[in-house]
């Protein structure tokens, strides 16, 4: 079996006395596109640009393709593509020569394939980076971060000043990247519905660590509003202590299911004893509950 492409044991980062990341344990397998979630002010930034070595940390391990960053070789350094939250800098260089400026740090820089990018985004080589608008400058910088044909690619709200024509765009070529050439993609973004097209895996950052870890497509099929149907009021009982959101009512009661369980929604019912009905949670849905104090 392969080694994760990124392995994180025990990280923990703090700024001045407040704590950012805390014992953070994280792997990330190569091919993965994993949605990286989680509430403003939860570290997401942190955590990524801590793995692009842009932060240090201050105990723990994290390795790129079971390297420590000190050691990893320039080839592999190159095959890393990023794209931070906030894009600044070259405002002063035209879109043409920001372009094959970066891309002569990169040895597999793909000139042909950022020109087609270029041209299907509709960015003027003649324009002044400083001139873009903000959709136009992310885009430009990932353009740039795509073209080295990067094995990983860690994007930080790349979507945020798209408009939905240029975000759909931007899902279907990261969709064929990974699937041309098994690129390894963290997309961390708020538009949950983006993230859902294009990623096969979840990751939930909350106090400090990961705090949760799915496949989608398991997480999707095992989480759902549950109603319990009884001829009286129905206390939560030991049998569905895996249930969060209670709430009793004449005829039974209703919960929600929003951690997968080792059996099916399908055995849960069955074995539950009682007439249950149940209705398909959305990720985005599933968010907004995981992020809930209460759970």
């Amino acid at each position: 079996m392969n080694s994760p492409i990124l392995s994180i044991k025990n990280l923990s980062k703090s700024y001045q006395k407040k704590k950012v990341l805390g014992g953070l344990n994280w792997q990330v397998e190569q091919g993965d596109i994993i949605a990286l979630l989680g509430k403003n002010g939860a570290g997401k930034s942190t955590l990524l640009e801590t793995i692009m070595n842009l932060r240090d940390f201050q105990s723990g391990q994290l390795n790129l393709w079971g390297h420590e960053w000190h050691n990893l070789p320039q080839p592999q350094r190159e095959k890393i593509g990023f794209v931070a939250q906030d894009t600044v800098g070259f405002e002063w260089m035209r879109v043409k020569e920001f372009l094959s400026y970066l891309g002569s740090f990169f040895e597999h820089w793909d000139s042909a394939y950022c020109e087609e990018l270029r041209h299907k985004w509709q960015i003027d080589a003649n324009q002044k980076v400083g001139d873009l608008s903000g959709g136009q400058t992310q885009i430009l910088h990932v353009i740039q971060a795509i073209s080295i044909r990067p094995e990983l690619l860690i994007l930080d709200e790349p979507v945020a000043h798209l408009d939905p024509v240029m975000r759909r765009q931007f899902i279907s070529e990261l969709v064929d990247l990974s699937c041309e050439n098994n690129t390894t993609i963290i997309f961390s973004s708020h538009i949950i519905s983006d993230l859902e097209r294009v990623a096969n895996k979840v990751a939930l950052l909350k106090e400090g660590r990961i705090d949760m870890s799915f496949e989608i497509e398991n997480l999707k099929s095992n989480i759902a509003h549950l109603k319990i149907m009884a001829d009286q009021p129905l206390e939560q009982s030991a049998y569905f202590a895996e249930l969060s959101n209670w709430h009793t009512y004449e005829q039974g009661a209703t919960a929600k299911l929003i951690k997968p369980m080792d059996i099916s929604i399908h055995e849960f019912i069955e074995n539950s004893g009682y007439d249950i009905e149940y209705t398909p949670i959305s990720l985005e849905d599933w968010y907004l509950e995981v992020n809930n104090e209460s759970y």
